[in-house]
């Protein structure tokens, strides 16, 4: 288990120091380092730019997500090598009270039984 956390501390000062090795090997105090053409209001706009961005993607992708597991997989389109079946692949479930059923003669029969 420390093997992981390990790599990722270490991957984060390799990636530190190859950024700005003068910088955090101190040899070039930080406020030296700061810019002086870049002020902290772009840096924050950058930053809720990027945010905001993110956050839409990430609605979107809920969206999307939310749409795809409303609607279920597709059931005309053909599985690749193997030719269309007429069992559980082709029957459509759909909700019931008491949780899912098959909505074919199979499913129905099923139903009559349980309810």
């Amino acid at each position: 288990m420390a093997g992981p956390v390990a790599a990722n501390q270490l991957g984060w000062v390799g990636a530190e120091v190859g950024r700005q090795p003068w910088v955090v090997l101190r040899p070039l105090a930080h406020p030296d380092a700061l810019s002086k053409a870049v002020k902290a209001g772009a840096v924050l706009g950058s930053i809720g730019m990027f945010a905001l961005i993110y956050a839409l993607l990430f609605a979107v992708w809920v969206y999307v997500l939310d749409d795809k597991i409303k609607h279920g997989p597709d059931e005309t389109a053909p599985v690749p090598g193997r030719p269309p079946s007429k069992g559980w692949s082709t029957r459509r479930v759909a909700a019931s009270p008491h949780g899912f059923s098959m909505t074919g003669s199979e499913g129905r029969e099923a139903d009559r039984k349980e309810g």
